[in-house]
């Protein structure tokens, strides 16, 4: 067998977006020819996506205007130090990435309703055992009480036993604060091994990820001795708390009882939110991960094509690269093709096939709906009918985030090879914020 991977040409980065690349960790070359069995072994992972909204109380206001709110990168709470994306971390409000001047909109009558997409995780998942463990890399900051109290989560590592209990552990500092001097900061040496979120009952048995509620309904919080920290109340409805280690780092920063029921009216809010994590499978513990701006692209191909076989392969160098978007006004666009696919059909009767590929959305929170394609027939063959075009959601289309037909063939149609392609056209919405954003496309033939 042949595994092929190559290197896409990076993006530029500018104003007008650096569209896709339909690139990162690409995964071109499911094929399925009946039931395939299911691998036992750990599959190597790149670019999983972490996605969290942390909690309903952390998304609400403060007693005295402003909001509490995420920003990518380290931050001191002021504007100066406030991104919205930063490395692997970009931040998004209402599904779009926030301003400084409209990052608190809905505050105080709702939730501000922002969530953090950590991408870039690698690691590796076992589906046969539903053991996980992957890294992120950079730096969220949570900014309480107006930017007053920020305080920083670094290097997140998730971690899944067989038994389907978890755990999500990473780097915290950041600054305390007090109510006698809200306006004064002091800087807090970073606390390793901290425990954000203990995971119970997840189920990594998918080959695209997870989503779980991290613990918290009857998890019990003792302050230490000392502390004067308020006691936990154990009799309101729900009542619970995040871990403990987590709690005992903000008696550092102030807000110690914003993580556990303390009796207060906010406590039906403390819960933590529901994550989500996101991945597909590598290409093989040994081989290159690609870095930012490179995408890893297999495809296993018998070494000869034996009669009476239906085999498809991809051409090309398999870099496909949209590079930088450009401003039509309604949307961005940016257009390019796939490298063509070639398929041999040489069985008895012409039995029928279809080709077909789907895209996850991407990196940042942009939908895959936003890209379309037009497929083509480039050489006739094998019976070879190009699908249907499938359009942006831009322009009121499904796009590529549903499966869609790049070409089928009908029962009994001629044995022979035909080489197959597509256009692709992705529209985005004119206030899509500056970055290189990456999906994962999957091909996939059936016969």
């Amino acid at each position: 067998m042949t595994t092929l991977e190559h290197p896409v040409r990076p993006p530029g980065v500018g104003r007008r977006l650096a569209a896709l690349a339909v690139a990162g960790t690409v995964v071109v070359g499911t094929v399925t020819v009946g039931a395939a069995p299911a691998s036992a072994a750990p599959q190597a992972i790149d670019g999983a996506t972490l996605t969290w909204g942390l909690s309903t109380e952390m998304q609400s206001a403060p007693p005295f205007g402003g909001c509490n709110y995420l920003s990518a990168g380290a931050s001191d709470g002021t504007q100066a130090s406030y991104q919205t994306s930063a490395g692997d971390v970009t931040v998004l409000k209402d599904g779009a990435a926030p301003t400084w001047a409209n990052k608190c909109t809905g505050a105080p009558s709702k939730a501000v309703n922002q969530e953090v997409v950590w991408s870039g995780g690698t690691g590796t998942v076992d589906p046969a055992s539903g053991e996980v463990e992957l890294n992120f890399t950079g730096r969220l900051s949570v900014n309480f009480y107006g930017g007053l109290v920020p305080f920083t989560i670094e290097n997140p590592v998730v971690t899944v036993g067989a038994d389907g209990r978890g755990r999500v552990v990473a780097t915290l500092f950041g600054y305390g604060s007090s109510i006698e001097n809200p306006n004064v900061k002091v800087p807090l040496d970073p606390v390793d091994g901290v425990v954000v979120a203990d995971l119970s009952d997840v189920d990594a048995g998918s080959d695209t990820g997870f989503t779980v509620t991290p613990d918290y309904a009857g998890v019990e919080y003792e302050p230490p001795a000392g502390s004067g920290g308020t006691p936990q109340n154990r009799t309101g409805a729900g009542w619970g708390s995040w871990p403990s280690s987590w709690v005992d780092f903000h008696y550092e920063t102030g807000l110690t009882s914003y993580w556990y029921s303390s009796g207060g009216a906010a406590d039906p809010y403390k819960a933590p939110s529901a994550l989500t994590i996101s991945y597909q499978g590598g290409s093989g513990g040994g081989d290159p991960v690609p870095s930012e701006g490179q995408q890893s692209i297999s495809v296993t191909v018998p070494e000869t094509a034996e009669p009476g076989e239906f085999l498809w392969s991809i051409d090309g160098d398999q870099a496909v690269n949209l590079g930088e978007t450009t401003d039509q006004g309604t949307h961005l666009q940016a257009t390019g093709a796939i490298d063509p696919i070639s398929v041999t059909d040489t069985r008895a009767g012409g039995p029928e096939w279809s080709i077909s590929g789907q895209v996850s959305d991407f990196t940042g929170g942009l939908s895959g709906g936003y890209l379309g394609w037009n497929p083509r027939v480039l050489t006739a063959g094998a019976g070879a009918v190009a699908g249907d075009a499938v359009t942006s959601s831009i322009t009121g289309g499904a796009g590529l985030s549903e499966s869609s037909a790049l070409a089928t063939a009908p029962n009994g149609h001629a044995s022979g090879t035909a080489s197959i392609g597509a256009d692709l056209d992705l529209r985005l919405p004119v206030d899509t914020a500056p970055g290189s954003y990456t999906t994962i496309l999957t091909i996939t033939a059936l016969s």
